[in-house]
């Protein structure tokens, strides 16, 4: 079944199909759920209740020519039906109602109308800390259950991490990978030539982080916590889209966080101490080091954010993650 919110009739059929709707509940209403990029999701509405339908396909979403891996529909679902049941970590996520293998859709509870945490790019209002310090103990409590309870269920995502590793550790530190970047903003092409593209041992040394990405740990991630996964609602905050999740090192997750916080503002050691104030003890190295390849390559890859910063603004970020993958 092929999701499509101008086809009402089809995902009504389908849904009465697998038995989920009741005898007389009807779909008033199909729309679009945010904007996300891997997958087709949409918001339901029918006579009683609504619910998100969420379908991975063999591509990425907002960019049809890059292949993707259908298999992270079963992973996010496994994460949602996993972590749901441990403490501290299950309240911040929305509920898994459905999934269906076959198709690669997930029907996922409806947290209601809600924003995520992108407006904090634009460095206008501070990031607020009592969500981060939400955010930190949903991190922490994960992390820390994941390591107790260790559940059998898969968590290499070993596809969805190759496509991950390519567009974080590789593609963006090559300086023939045709990205044109100046159609992202114009000099920003001369930037990465004059930066990530001469700089010696640069790529040398985000390989070599991509190998500890790639490498099997006994921690569970989200794997993308970000502020597009953190998503602020009526009924508080919920971390969403866990597609990415996979058994790794902790610092990457606070690695990643600590990133987009930089992006948000935020300067560098009041995250860090924020983080051992309220996650604990850490491998702050690695971490710092994750959260440069996050910044260069969000600066310089496929993955651009919504960033209201100009060259010279992108150009001391650059050089600030350069010195740190440099020490």
């Amino acid at each position: 079944m092929h999701l499509d919110k101008d086809k009402p009739e089809v995902i009504f059929d389908y849904l009465q199909e697998i038995g989920f709707l009741a005898p007389e509940e009807t779909i008033r209403s199909a729309e679009k759920a945010g904007e996300g990029n891997m997958n087709y999701t949409l918001r339901i509405h029918t006579s009683s209740r609504s619910f998100i339908l969420k379908q991975a396909r063999p591509y990425v979403e907002k960019y049809p020519s890059i292949p993707a891996p259908v298999e992270r529909a079963q992973k996010e679902s496994s994460f949602f039906q996993v972590a749901g049941q441990w403490p501290d970590v299950g309240d911040r996520l929305p509920r898994l109602l459905n999934f269906d293998p076959q198709n690669h859709l997930q029907i996922i509870e409806d947290l209601g109308e809600g924003a995520d945490f992108s407006l904090y790019y634009q460095r206008e209002k501070h990031f607020p800390e009592a969500e981060l310090r939400t955010l930190l103990h949903f991190l922490k409590a994960l992390h820390v259950q994941s390591r107790n309870h260790q559940p059998k269920e898969d968590f290499s995502n070993r596809a969805m991490r190759e496509l991950n590793h390519l567009h974080i550790f590789d593609f963006p530190f090559q300086s023939d990978n045709g990205l044109n970047l100046d159609e992202i903003q114009p000099g920003l092409q001369s930037l990465a030539s004059r930066t990530v593209h001469q700089h010696p041992g640069l790529q040398k040394k985000a390989l070599a982080l991509g190998q500890r990405y790639l490498a099997d740990g006994d921690t569970l991630l989200h794997g993308d916590f970000f502020p597009g996964s953190w998503l602020q609602t009526n009924h508080g905050l919920f971390i969403i889209d866990p597609e990415f999740c996979f058994r790794g090192e902790a610092a990457f997750d606070l690695g990643v966080c600590l990133a987009h916080l930089r992006f948000c503002g935020m300067h560098w050691q009041p995250i860090l101490s924020l983080f051992v104030s309220h996650y604990g003890a850490f491998d702050q190295m690695a971490c710092q080091e994750f959260a440069a390849i996050e910044i260069l390559r969000r600066l310089y890859g496929v993955a651009q954010l919504p960033l209201d910063l100009n060259l010279q603004e992108k150009a001391a970020l650059t050089w600030e993650a350069i010195n740190f993958l440099s020490n």
